[in-house]
């Protein structure tokens, strides 16, 4: 389903909704988004893009996909960086390296051109030259990753497995099954290549590109990049239900690279033992920016530099605004200013734009029912411009009514032919 949603204002777009979690238990909610432009070091606002990937929509295909604005619950702030890298001064290179700076906190990417892995006459892999280029997209695609179809499958013939397969399989790089480079059994893969995306702190090697036992992909690079991390992913999909996890679950220790480098906390299976299905996702799910780009405190004014992202600029820098947004939610005729919280950062140094995504929730002392009370007096405010009004969706008498409406409808047209 294509997403057609258009902003509510020509400054902004927002929603009014209702929700309830663990956590918060029932609220009301006030999600706002604005994009600006880069210009000058500064956020210049400009023409709104709408909210993105509403969860809501029961017509929506697929239901989880990433970089999702509607995710209310986060407790980080996700930055996140969108594009390509490109080639200094239009002159292609073979090797290049991006990066991102928030604050003082720093990621970077190596970025290599096209490299096959060809096989040696003794049957080992190796890593050819890489080719140049100008352009490189930086998304998972191009991030270490990948399915080794090779490994074996028990009872790979029966209908329970069968099923399984359709959305995993033991030589699945749990961390990024859409990247390039994932190798688990011996043997000439015709067309293999390399990554194009690494950590330059922890490149794949030569001995290192064939595992020889799938329960060892931990031991593997981490997909480094800086887009939007998809839900089906590992880490992540950890925090949405108990009984979910990789194929082979790997250590909770310092074995485990997330846990050795601060991605991951000891033992963080535990947060989710006696979660039950109908508590919903923990927090951490909804945190969707790639390694360590999710940020407990991001400040009004703070600076964010991007290098090697931009045609015609080595670096584009920015502070973000220096003020929040004023957000305030009506409750039966109740308005109130509610703290908002920065959810997400989306940049996009190729065009030189960023999008700001904030929400204010505010707790319901007493409980509204979708689909019972016809009027749910519900409303938001931004900057104290229009109300933006909560809308409630038709009442189960109002559905009932209707359908009895079609029902007579249709055995009228009946009788007549």
């Amino acid at each position: 389903m294509s997403e057609s949603r258009k902003p509510v204002s020509d400054v902004y777009d927002a929603v009014v909704d209702l929700g309830s979690s663990a956590e918060l238990g029932p609220y009301a909610y006030l999600l706002v988004k604005f994009t600006y432009d880069v210009s000058g070091g500064s956020c210049v606002l400009t023409a709104p893009e709408p909210l993105r990937h509403d969860i809501r929509d029961e017509n929506l295909q697929p239901r989880l996909k990433a970089g999702t604005d509607f995710w209310v619950d986060k407790i980080m702030t996700d930055v996140v960086v969108r594009g390509s890298a490109f080639a200094l001064s239009g002159i292609p290179t073979t090797e290049m390296n991006v990066s991102v700076q928030v604050g003082s906190f720093v990621k970077r990417i190596s970025v290599f051109g096209r490299r096959k892995i060809i096989w040696d006459k003794h049957g080992k892999p190796r890593i050819e030259d890489p080719e140049p280029f100008l352009e490189m997209p930086l998304t998972y695609e191009n991030a270490y990753g990948g399915i080794d179809w090779r490994v074996p499958v028990e009872n790979a013939d029966s209908l329970e497995m069968q099923v399984i397969l359709q959305t995993d399989h033991p030589g699945m790089y749990p961390r990024n099954p859409f990247g390039k480079g994932y190798l688990v059994v011996d043997g000439e893969v015709p067309e293999m290549e390399m990554p194009n995306l690494e950590d330059p702190e922890d490149l794949l090697t030569e001995e290192r590109i064939i595992t020889k036992k799938p329960e060892l992909w931990y031991k593997q690079p981490l997909p480094w990049c800086f887009d939007w991390v998809h839900p089906y992913t590992f880490p992540r999909y950890i925090y949405f239900y108990e009984l979910v996890d990789a194929w082979f679950p790997g250590p909770e220790d310092e074995n485990m690279p997330e846990v050795k480098r601060g991605f991951l906390p000891p033992g963080y299976r535990s947060v989710m033992k006696g979660r039950g299905f109908d508590e919903g996702p923990h927090p951490m799910f909804y945190q969707e920016a790639s390694y360590g780009m999710s940020f407990a405190h991001l400040n009004p004014g703070e600076k964010i530099s991007i290098s090697g992202m931009n045609q015609e600029k080595e670096v584009v820098s920015f502070n973000l605004p220096s003020e929040k947004p004023l957000l305030e939610i009506e409750i039966e005729g109740n308005r109130e200013a509610v703290e908002p919280k920065l959810t997400s950062v989306e940049c996009f140094p190729g065009e030189e734009k960023v999008s700001l995504v904030y929400v204010a929730i505010r707790e319901l002392h007493r409980l509204f029912v979708p689909g019972i009370h016809k009027h749910i007096p519900v409303k938001g405010f931004v900057d104290g411009g229009m109300a933006i009004e909560y809308e409630a969706p038709p009442t189960m008498k109002e559905k009932l009514d209707h359908a009895k409406e079609e029902h007579e409808k249709n055995a009228k047209q009946g009788k007549e032919h």
